[in-house]
């Protein structure tokens, strides 16, 4: 029996599958529906490539600070909240 690893790997790459074809169809289409169009500046796939996959790197990066943040303004709190219960029931019990 495959790990969860494995199976989410092998639907992740059912999935790149299902897009490329995809797009392989939307490509045929919009060739066939625009024959031709207008010459545009070139493009370099692998620039385009690369600064998507960039983009996500630093998004991703932000996303990883700001969980860091939220677990350490959490774990502030939780503190603050131990030591506020800890006090009051000292006060309460005095020894």
């Amino acid at each position: 029996m495959p790990t969860a690893q494995e199976q989410y790997t092998q639907m992740v790459g059912q999935v790149q599958d299902a897009m490329l074809a995809a797009f392989a169809t939307w490509t045929r289409t919009f060739q066939q529906a625009f024959c031709q169009l207008p010459a545009a500046a070139p493009i370099n796939p692998d620039q385009v490539i690369d600064q998507g996959f960039d983009f996500a790197g630093k998004l991703l990066n932000a996303q990883r600070d700001f969980a860091k943040q939220l677990v350490g303004a959490g774990t502030a709190a939780a503190e603050a909240v131990r030591n506020g219960t800890a006090q009051a029931t000292e006060a309460s019990y005095p020894g």
